[in-house]
């Protein structure tokens, strides 16, 4: 951890007057990479710079934050594609070497890969720790740091936002999952506590429950400072209290704290002002309003940049997941399991988001194109493979040029439902709430959704089966929703004996033009394409595997004795 701790990123600050309309100040009259604390923490305004600075951060690439780096690695939103391919409803199709270790369910357990990306992750969610511990170490000295308390709130509570927001994804991921019955007592290893800029490297790993409690005192800090500022964000790439109380929410949610999670989360529903947009699951000519932060169901994203730490790598959501031309797209397009596809009405909107047989459709261009019309499969200019059931969910415009970056989701209104659907249901306490929150959701995607009727694990059923329609691929959620529920990664079943059973010997060719026949309907499409990569280690991992906690990066080892390292057998 010694680098994580003595460097406090001052780039970014400096770096983050290009996010801003700024005239040139302080920070301009020294090397950015040499900018004193004393100048940046000048003033509130200035403080909020850094703020900006951890934005930038969050989709920063390169291994130590500089431009060069492996291309897998582009901050919080490439961490979400990893446990994105580690889910059960995201299907990797063709051979190739990004995320295949993911898919795999490899990457996360060895030390010794070449691209490190359990380092560059683990690093990753220290280094917006360390940024917000020293934004807060200086914010409330009134003297040096002058400004109004408004401001102030305002930078304070987006950094007390951000630590937890870290520390929550690193104990997800690190550690093991919560226990709700052990409430008060998870005192399984969970990640390492830090909430100073401290110099020191050895520290041992926390317990869970103090994590989670260290993680619900920093996010109702956050709230109260939000809550109590003028400052209004500029975008959605920066953090109010509705995007605070949506973290409280998961948290809550996380810890099995249903009554509560539901009242926060319900909160947002009812008060953020986010609203459930019509076109979301439609293409304009340029792109569909799944890349789109002006679409009204958004509260948290990541903004398209200009800049150029991005443009002419492959660290971009959008080159891994959507329809630009980046050589991963083209070549191993991604899809959804095939079992969760064909429980989606055909008069649900979101169905449109996979196509089960994309032979029949003509190819198209949405950049050429005025409007989704249902029939037109948007492919990558000069793809050379597509394949059944592939994704259409982020379409962008695609005039033949690689690494186009558009808009991510980070947290959208759709999970702030559900999350609240799911804790009425599962405390007792509003079960007409969730019912009805139900009933929006789905009948505003599905014209023939009628009110549920259901209580109990029923209604649960239903509302988890949104969660994964809605929510297909966004957040790394549904790998998180497995794991605190305590639940298997099942990828379905097999092709029973005398079926096909995929491959490219079976007819599921590079170069497909037509649906392969003698389909198991009971099997699913996982370990189908090319040459069936993903194997059958991966088709199931048991909800008990110890495979659910990401080893510790051996730099984490070497340099912090005290750092216990999770069990492998």
């Amino acid at each position: 951890m010694k680098n994580i701790i003595n460097t406090f990123l001052l780039v970014f600050a400096a770096a983050a007057l290009t996010l801003t309309s700024c005239a040139k100040g302080a920070l301009d009259t020294e090397p950015t990479s040499q900018v004193a604390e004393s100048t940046i923490f000048s003033s509130t305004d200035n403080a909020l710079r850094a703020i900006n600075g951890i934005h930038r951060l969050m989709h920063e690439g390169g291994a130590s934050g500089t431009t060069t780096g492996y291309y897998g690695q582009g901050g919080y939103s490439t961490f979400c594609l990893h446990l994105a391919f580690m889910s059960d409803d995201v299907v990797w199709t063709y051979e190739n070497v990004m995320y295949k270790f993911s898919a795999q369910w490899t990457h996360h357990w060895n030390l010794t890969h070449n691209y490190n990306d359990l380092n560059y992750y683990w690093k990753f969610f220290y280094r917006v720790i360390n940024n917000a511990n020293k934004i807060l170490y200086y914010i409330d000295d009134k003297e040096n740091c002058p400004g109004d308390d408004s401001s102030r709130n305002f930078v304070k509570g987006q950094a007390l936002a951000y630590r937890a927001f870290a520390l929550f994804q690193l104990t997800q991921t690190w550690g093991e999952r919560y226990y709700p019955d052990k409430a008060g007592n998870n005192a399984q290893l969970g990640a390492i506590i830090r909430t100073e800029p401290s110099k020191e490297s050895t520290k041992a790993r926390s317990t869970v429950e103090e994590c989670y409690t260290q993680m619900l005192t920093d996010i109702n800090d956050a709230i109260t400072c939000l809550e109590s500022t003028k400052e209004v964000k500029k975008n959605k790439t920066h953090i109010d209290q509705w995007v605070a109380k949506g973290m409280k929410a998961r948290i809550l949610l996380t810890m099995g704290k249903w009554a509560e999670a539901a009242a926060v989360a319900d909160d947002v529903v009812k008060n953020s002002g986010a609203k459930l947009q019509a076109d979301t699951y439609t293409c304009g000519p340029f792109k569909n309003q799944m890349s789109d932060m002006s679409n009204t169901e958004w509260l948290w994203a990541q903004g398209h940049s200009d800049d150029a730490t991005q443009h002419g790598t492959l660290r971009s959501w959008h080159n891994f997941i959507s329809n630009n031309s980046a050589s991963y797209n083209r070549n191993s397009p991604r899809a959804i399991n095939s079992l969760l596809y064909k429980t989606i009405p055909d008069t649900d909107v979101r169905k449109n988001n996979w196509v089960e047989n994309p032979f029949t459709r003509k190819k198209g261009n949405v950049k050429n194109n005025t409007a989704y019309d249902g029939i037109t499969l948007w492919v990558p200019t000069g793809s050379a493979r597509i394949c059944p059931w592939m994704s259409q969910k982020w379409l962008i415009n695609d005039d033949g040029v690689q690494n186009t970056y558009f808009d991510v989701p980070y947290m959208r209104l759709p999970e702030m439902m559900m999350i609240a659907a799911e804790g009425y249901a599962k405390s007792n306490t509003d079960v007409s709430r969730a019912q009805q929150l139900v009933y929006d959701l789905g009948h505003f995607r599905d014209p023939s959704y009628t009110m549920p009727t259901e209580t109990g694990d029923a209604l649960v059923e239903k509302i988890m089966w949104q969660r994964r329609v809605e929510l297909w691929a966004e957040a790394g959620l549904r790998w998180f929703d497995l794991k605190r529920l305590n639940v298997a990664c099942d990828r379905g079943p097999k092709p029973r004996e005398g079926y096909n059973q995929g491959g490219t010997a079976n007819g599921w060719k590079t170069s497909m033009t037509k649906m392969p026949t003698n389909l198991d309907p009971e099997a699913s499409n996982y370990n189908m394409y090319g040459e069936q990569f993903p194997g059958e280690a991966a088709r199931y991992i048991p909800a008990n595997s110890l495979k659910w906690q990401w080893l510790l990066p051996y730099n984490e080892i070497d340099s912090n004795p005290l750092a216990k390292q999770n069990p492998t057998e």
